[in-house]
């Protein structure tokens, strides 16, 4: 009898478990069809311009560049267009890639024009350098790439005070030769023998006297390295042991100063004249 009773009450601890776990089954699953129901309804959505190609920049937009998608998302971004022929004739700031949203910030002023003077900001010049393979760092100087410009001169001409000095840092490219924009493969150009830099007009002043005065090199440098570093220069005398000190200039030389000589007058009839010893 009491066996009997056992397996009864096993029985039934086992059905009761069953039956529990099926209606978790059921509550989870039909929770789940539920969340996904929910994230299946469409959400809200907005006409955005896009780039329809890739876009370098100095390009002025035109109607085959650009085109209007639907766009899903709960913000509009920032400075975005919804109507393509806002952003016709406008150049492009910075390089768009397909599908990418034109944005107010990465466009040019209206009737600003295309090509590099579109590119230049307000308060900057372009400022172009006349280089060869040595200066231009075997042609890695590429547009929007950053360089230091140094140069090297001799005053007076004076043997041995030949010296060299940093100018300008962080100067950015902005083309070189007549390219604004670098090739699919970013490969050197050996053959550029002009450099366009960004400056402000003061730098522009010293960029134009040290390429009269000197030879100018261009430093390739980090474009994440933007922290501007002071040197004091380098004279050739300090560098090499043993060059030759400039000569000091010679004296004007001095008449010698005449001494003190005896004069006596002599008198022959009704003449007179003197006479030194």
């Amino acid at each position: 009898m009491r066996r009997i009773l056992v397996i009864g009450i096993l029985i039934l601890a086992i059905g009761s478990g069953g039956a529990a776990s099926i209606l978790t089954y059921r509550l989870l699953k039909s929770r789940q069809a539920s969340a996904l129901g929910a994230g299946s309804k469409p959400s809200a959505t907005f006409p955005l311009v896009v780039a329809t190609t890739k876009l370098p920049y100095g390009t002025v937009l035109q109607t085959e560049h650009v085109k209007t998608l639907e766009w899903a998302s709960p913000v509009r971004p920032e400075g975005s267009f919804s109507d393509p022929q806002a952003v016709v004739g406008r150049a492009i700031l910075e390089g768009v890639v397909p599908g990418e949203p034109v944005l107010e910030s990465r466009l040019a002023p209206k009737d600003a024009g295309g090509g590099l003077a579109s590119v230049i900001p307000k308060g900057k010049r372009g400022v172009s350098v006349r280089v060869n393979e040595i200066i231009g760092v075997a042609g890695f100087v590429l547009p929007r790439t950053r360089v230091d410009v140094l140069v090297s001169v001799n005053p007076g001409g004076e043997k041995g005070m030949s010296a060299s000095k940093m100018i300008l840092q962080n100067v950015e490219v902005l083309a070189a030769g007549q390219k604004i924009e670098r090739d699919e493969e970013g490969k050197p150009e050996t053959k550029v023998n002009v450099i366009t830099l960004l400056v402000s007009p003061e730098e522009a002043e010293k960029l134009t006297l040290a390429s009269h005065e000197g030879d100018l090199q261009l430093a390739l440098r980090n474009s994440l390295d933007l922290d501007p570093v002071t040197t004091s220069g380098a004279l050739l005398s300090s560098m090499v042991r043993g060059a030759p000190k400039p000569a000091p200039a010679p004296r004007a030389s001095r008449p010698a100063p005449k001494t003190p000589s005896d004069t006596v007058e002599v008198i022959r009839g009704s003449k007179r004249s003197t006479e030194n010893f």
